[in-house]
């Protein structure tokens, strides 16, 4: 699909891109939003940064996209991208000044013609296209810099020796507290306080400012016969973490003509990015390195940190792997996409469309070798792992499109079609060893210890689609889709599903009775209804429908005491089913209802959306647990379970003009809610799988999913004497170990013990409701805007708090730390002969800091790390200026706006981490966790305070 929408800004306001074609505002029955080009063009980050705030129902975490909740437990919840009319577009998105229209499909109704593809919502993009006339040339560009919008506090070098001598008495006995002998095990980079080796902000070691730039140069025209549109971008990134130098070029270019009865045109898109730079830091380590110790010897050499003796841990500098481990990461990607259709009537049209796109990536890391003074802080070899790997997907569409009006006032349109997608690809990963070489370079100069691993996988799919919509003077509408996948993922017998919706609205505003009470005030009331059911097979691999074999490794042993791995003469090999095979696999099945209106009034100065659904989904595809009769312990998918999920969303603009000054303004809000109904013969879905080996969440029926999962606690106690009359029946200690400080365990069944039976829900990261705020002034030549966003009602679990928090061990902790619980007066003498004397602290929520934490305030999964996850964040403010086309049209210059401003200037919230929005790379069950692998930056999100001007150019 192709579609050219004429500039006649009348038009563009009345015509939105649905599924396969095109329909007008006012005919539309389902629920779909409209965002404007403008808006991407305000602030650089794309089409994902404008949805932010901007659309009721659509939420956008660290890049992840959710349109209206949660679709699927264990499938992925992104939308899918089409791209004028192509597909699974969402590694070829448009170059921001290339787009024309933006459409946000959120309803089964509006996303079942797409099948299963649009399972979770559907993002409709069309891209400019050129117009009759001479050439004419655009030029965009922007610059910026930014920072962290926040910052973790972490001890200065005299609060943390204060706070690891502490640690060290507190874990004494009274006998070496007596005799002053305790400090003789303290670590000796902390005897004298007030005298440091060094002063380290380590966080400010490891970030730094980020810079970026981009710039775009198109070139559109045409003559009555072919239009074209040409143009080339080119994005450079410096990342700020001092490591990633990104860089992208893409060339792109839409040609479109007709000749007679035959339109014919085709559309390109290539990329080329690459990124070089130093990897491997952990942040956490970071943060954890003693703030006391220099980065460097005074000799420039690197200060050799994870003394154990001096430092009382292990942790390496982290700033090595700033400078040393090496990353270069280079891939293209393009698409082609051609069509031919003719006009067989005026009102009947068929398309031929053939779309082609393929992507090869070559990623290399490199870690030379390294001996920074500790056991796990060495490696005695140069290594390299590479891993190369492409992708191809092939799609064919053969559309009949129809659009007749009958007598002025019936109007029948809609399309049939049959769609076919193929998808193939393929990795390889190399890693390999080297004394000789320590540079990149093929995989035959890092020979030792060499393993390879390789991927390939082939995915298809079959559609047959098919709408009509029916209008009777744009009064009364109804539109009927019908949807039919087959899909690879399935064994033959299961792979087809039919995806049948309906949709019917009334403009109530064009009836007579209406007009006639109504006509000083209303200009448009529309009443919608929808019903439609959707397929979707996000949660299975390709291939889980077949059982797995493994051979590798695995032996019947026969005779005494043979436990030889490798497999001697009394050892016999065992295949072993790694995965049982379920033929019976099949679609997750969506019902999605809704309601809503659409209201324009005082001459469409006000606008109102209003939008309620309903929807459940069944049969949904889930990792059952096999009996351990069957000798394996994996899980196996099948169609189990059930949810539901319902939601309210309004969108409303207000628009003004005083004198020369035109005000809009444009709220919405959204609130969804959640309910697992069925897990077939689970009990429960564990989730937030954190670094220590426990889930932090906990999907269970009645509740929605992914709630927090974990201890309740009842403060802390606030005396050795309360902790030891903390009692069953019996008179036994329910926590043995602890004391005044620690944190109080509630015996939630009542049984006389604290085991995981009393682990209960602790908190949850569905927001009870979000909302937006647009809001745009402008007078003569300048504009300004402000976009607001925020969540609210919802938790995260910080896990980053159970190691910048724990209070357990000789490594950095954040500032609150200073208001650990204290439960009396304590005067001490460091090594170094310095006396220290700390006031007691027993109003404080923060455990004591004690070595090892016998009480395993840290380790246990706990509310203590629930925080209020609400924020309310601007996410830019922009102020511009078109200059006056009598000042420019006589340098031919058609149209100039010069613009700067903010993104994320500030944010409201009392997450005391880096970001609120916590993404998890999309993941359901993984929801609101954040810091699960806090090792990882990958896992972590943070936004950046940005910076920019910019300019926008036709000539």
């Amino acid at each position: 699909m192709t579609v050219t929408l004429t500039e006649d800004t009348q038009l563009l306001g009345n015509v939105v891109v649905v599924g396969y074609g095109t329909q007008k505002k006012e005919d539309l029955t389902s629920a779909i939003a409209t965002l404007s080009p403008k808006e991407v063009l305000k602030s650089p980050g794309g089409i994902t940064d404008a949805l932010q705030g901007s659309t009721a129902g659509v939420n956008v975490s660290g890049g992840k996209i959710r349109i209206r909740g949660t679709s699927s437990i264990t499938g992925s919840t992104d939308p899918l991208w089409v791209v004028d009319g192509i597909i699974d577009a969402s590694g070829n998105i448009p170059n921001d000044n290339e787009i024309e229209s933006i459409q946000v499909l959120k309803d089964a109704a509006s996303c079942a013609i797409y099948g299963v593809r649009g399972a979770n919502g559907v993002i409709v993009v069309t891209t400019k296209k050129g117009a009759e006339g001479k050439p004419k040339v655009s030029f965009n560009a922007y610059a910026g810099f930014g920072s962290n919008t926040s910052k973790v506090e972490m001890l200065n070098p005299y609060d943390y020796a204060v706070y690891v001598n502490e640690l060290y008495y507190n874990s004494s006995d009274a006998t070496a507290i007596a005799n002053g002998t305790w400090n003789k095990t303290v670590p000796t980079g902390v005897a004298t306080p007030s005298n440091p080796l060094g002063s380290t902000d380590w966080w400010d070691e490891y970030f730094c400012n980020t810079n970026y730039q981009k710039y775009d140069l198109s070139v559109s025209g045409g003559s009555k016969y072919a239009s074209y549109r040409i143009g080339a971008t080119h994005a450079d990134n410096d990342d700020q973490m001092h490591i990633e130098d990104v860089k992208a070029d893409n060339i792109y270019a839409n040609v479109q003509g007709t000749v007679g009865r035959f339109t014919y045109g085709g559309r390109i898109f290539a990329n080329y990015s690459r990124t070089n730079g130093f990897t491997g830091a952990s942040l956490m380590n970071a943060l954890q390195t003693p703030s006391n110790l220099p980065v460097y010897n005074e000799d420039g050499s690197l200060f050799l940190t994870g003394n154990n003796g001096r430092d009382g841990n292990d942790l390496v500098n982290q700033i090595w792997f700033l400078r040393n481990e090496k990353i270069r990461n280079h891939s293209i990607s393009a698409l082609g996409s051609i069509f031919g259709e003719i006009k067989i009537f005026d009102w009947l049209k068929y398309r031929l469309t053939y779309t082609y796109s393929f992507a090869r990536n070559n990623d290399a890391t490199l870690i030379p070798e390294y001996d920074l003074g500790t056991a796990n802080g060495k490696q005695a070899y140069n290594s390299q792992s590479t891993t190369k790997g492409g992708s191809g997907h092939e799609i064919i569409e053969n559309l009949l499109t129809f659009d007749k009006t009958f007598n002025d006032v019936h109007t029948l349109s809609g399309v049939v079609g049959m769609v076919s997608e193929k998808f193939d690809g393929w990795s390889t990963g190399i890693t390999g060893r080297s004394n000789e070489y320590a540079d990149f370079g093929p995989e035959s100069r890092y020979p030792d210890s060499q393993n390879v691993t390789s991927s390939q996988y082939n995915e298809a799919y079959f559609s047959y689609l098919a709408r009509v919509m029916y209008s009777y003077n744009s009064k009364y509408m109804i539109t009927a889709n019908f949807r039919a996948d087959e899909s690879s993922k399935f064994k033959k017998g299961n792979r087809w599903g039919y995806f049948p919706s309906f949709s019917v609205g009334w403009r109530i505003s064009e009836e007579p009775w209406m007009k006639d009470a109504t006509s000083s005030w209303l200009n448009n009331l529309k009443l919608r209804a929808t019903l439609g059911w959707i397929g979707s097979a996000n949660a299975v691999g390709r291939y889980d429908y077949q059982s797995v074999v493994e051979t590798d490794n695995r032996y019947y042993t026969f005779g005494p005491g043979q436990i030889n791995p490798e497999g001697s003469s009394s050892n016999a090999s065992a295949p072993l089913i790694e995965n049982f095979a379920n033929p019976d696999l099949s679609w997750e099945t969506t019902r999605d209802a809704g309601v809503g209106f659409d209201l324009d009034m005082f001459n469409n100065k006000f606008s109102l959306v209003f939008d309620y659904y309903n929807r459940k989904t069944t049969d949904m595809l889930l990792a059952v647990q096999l009996p351990k009769s069957t000798g394996n312990i994996n899980t196996m998918y099948s169609n189990v379970g059930s949810m539901k999920n319902w939601g309210i969303e309004i969108s409303a603009t207000y628009r003004e003009q005083i004198g020369d000054v035109k005000l809009t303004v444009s709220p919405n809000f959204s609130l969804y809610r959640n309910e697992i109904t069925s897990l077939g013969s689970n009990a429960s879905l564990a989730g937030g799988a954190v670094a220590g080996g426990s889930n932090v969440t906990m999907t269970m029926v009645g509740q929605p999913v992914a709630q927090f999962w974990g201890y309740k606690t009842d403060g802390l106690f606030r005396s050795d004497a309360e902790a030891a009359n903390y009692v069953n029946s019996k008179g036994e200690r329910l926590q043995p170990s602890a004391s005044a400080g620690d944190l109080k365990y509630v015996d939630m069944n009542g049984d006389g013990q604290i085991t995981d039976d009393d682990k209960t829900i602790i908190g949850s990261s569905l927001p009870n409701c979000s909302f937006g705020l647009n809001i745009t002034a402008e007078y003569k030549g300048f504009d300004f805007s402000m976009l607001w966003q925020g969540d609210f009602g919802n938790q995260i679990y910080n896990n980053w708090k159970t190691e910048l928090m724990g209070g357990y061990a000789a490594k950095n902790q954040m500032t609150d730390m200073n208001n650990r619980f204290r439960a009396e007066d304590v005067t001490f003498t460091t090594a170094g002969g310095e006396k220290i004397t700390l006031p007691a602290n027993v109003n404080t929520d923060i455990p004591r800091a004690v070595l090892n934490d016998p009480n395993g305030n840290h380790t246990k999964a706990s509310d203590y790390f629930i925080e209020n996850g609400s924020y309310f964040r601007c996410n830019r403010i922009t102020l511009g200026y078109t200059f006056d086309k009598s000042l420019i049209s006589k340098a031919h210059i058609e149209s100039l706006r010069l613009y700067l401003g903010v993104k994320n200037p500030f944010t409201i919230t009392g997450y005391s981490m880096f970001d609120p929005q916590v993404p998890n790379n999309g993941s359901t069950l993984n929801r609101g966790v954040d810091g699960a692998y806090y090792y990882s930056t990958s896992d972590t999100y943070w936004v950046n305070r940005e910076f920019f001007a910019g300019l926008q150019l036709t000539f």
